[in-house]
């Protein structure tokens, strides 16, 4: 089966269901080329090595790669993330659909919604059905981010994922709350599947320095690391909060670690500063080949995002990470993200935005043993194997492209 990946952020960028999706196909049997954009995620701007122009082919590891141009933004600013999105859209869909090989199956990766055009142009013109991949849910994703909140220009965009969803020939969605939404839209239930996202890092056995690790993770303490970004929506200064807490009641077992950087990250060292906070460290960014061996070094891993009811139907993708690894998670998220930790019986969850309910969770993580706390990490690193693997969702992904290709 000859299959078109339509996805505006591919390898090296990273992002999910990318090369390693479409190696994974290629082991199946299946011919893979990938319709994307010149890389310029995260930093907003094309990476080295790669110079726009009006196309460009590449082999990735034996995956046939067409590029087009694009307009590199990843800014605040709604007008040229807009620009960003529709960029694609126009140059795949006016020179990248005259290079591909006509393909029997189309996957979309739905990051943003304009991502859809090409492949449904190409459904108009050449009959090619597709395979419509939800990751983000818009409007509510630009809601929540701030980026648009006119509720004109909101409604416009809940049209136009309609639209799209007419047009898809199946739909598989990340999370449970993601399938609920859809239905609610009016979406059929037998044109929804739920395939989970899988982890697409690479979880390494390395150590820290002696000397970093002394710097940073007391080993008589639980070293509780953050690590991401230190954004608006992450809402960190609830974790802050906690801190201040926890040492004027000079409960000392605790550290609180952030590695990253980002929008909030001057506020929340700010606050570290005016309240005199011991218990808080932070690290700037490290190459991400680095990132594991910080992982390791944490007694737990943190994930938290502001109390919005996106975020209850959103799964991150760094605790697909996090369970991967090994690790305890300490989440502070509700629904399907709480949901499958709590199953996984890998960590604590607690109240996003509500720092009272994490110190009452510290406390009781502080009343663990080691051994407890190590199987909490044992039985995430289970659960992410027998049910978040790339062979499982691979599996739903691959039964439905055929499905449509052979208009079954």
């Amino acid at each position: 089966m000859r299959v078109l990946i339509v996805k505006q952020l591919f390898n090296p960028e990273p992002t999910a269901k990318s090369l390693d999706f479409a190696k994974e196909l290629v082991s199946r049997g299946h011919e893979v080329e990938v319709l994307t954009g010149f890389p310029s995620y995260p930093i907003g701007k094309i990476y080295k090595g790669y110079k726009q122009s009006l196309f460009k082919r590449e082999n990735i590891e034996g995956i046939n790669v067409i590029r087009v141009p694009i307009y590199p933004d990843h800014s605040n600013s709604g007008f040229k993330r807009i620009l960003h999105y529709i960029s694609y859209a126009f140059s795949a869909s006016l020179i990248g659909l005259w290079l591909v090989k006509k393909p029997q199956v189309c996957f979309v990766y739905q990051g943003a919604i304009p991502v859809a055009i090409p492949a449904i142009i190409l459904k108009k013109i050449k009959k090619v059905p597709f395979l419509y991949d939800i990751n983000d849910l818009w409007p509510e994703t630009v809601a929540a981010s701030g980026m648009l909140s006119k509720p004109k220009i909101l409604k416009i965009i809940n049209s136009w994922c309609n639209w799209n969803y007419r047009n898809a020939d199946f739909i598989t969605v990340a999370t449970p709350g993601f399938k609920k939404s859809l239905l609610s839209k009016g979406v059929p239930e037998n044109k929804l599947e739920i395939v989970s996202n899988w982890s697409r890092d690479q979880i390494k056995n390395a150590k820290l320095p002696q000397e970093t690790l002394d710097r940073y993770f007391d080993a008589s303490k639980i070293n509780i690391l953050y690590a991401g970004n230190l954004g608006i929506v992450q809402s960190l200064t609830t974790i802050l909060k906690t801190a201040k807490s926890l040492q004027n009641q000079q409960i000392d077992k605790i550290n609180f670690i952030f590695l990253g950087g980002g929008a909030d990250q001057e506020n929340l060292i700010n606050y570290k500063e005016k309240e005199n906070l011991n218990n808080v460290i932070f690290i700037p960014r490290v190459d991400s080949s680095e990132v594991s061996k910080y992982l390791n070094a944490a007694s737990f891993l943190m994930v938290h995002l502001k109390d919005d009811p996106l975020f209850s139907i959103t799964i991150p993708s760094k605790i697909l990470a996090y369970l991967k690894s090994g690790k305890p998670i300490l989440m502070g998220l509700k629904g399907d993200a709480s949901d499958i930790l709590n199953e996984a019986k890998a960590g604590f969850t607690f109240e996003p935005d509500n720092s009272l309910d994490l110190e009452d969770k510290i406390k009781k993580m502080i009343a663990l043993s080691p051994d407890q706390i190590k199987q909490m990490g044992i039985n995430g690193k289970k659960y992410y194997q027998e049910n978040l693997s790339i062979e499982s969702s691979v599996d739903k992904i691959e039964k439905n492209l055929i499905k449509i290709a052979n208009n079954e």
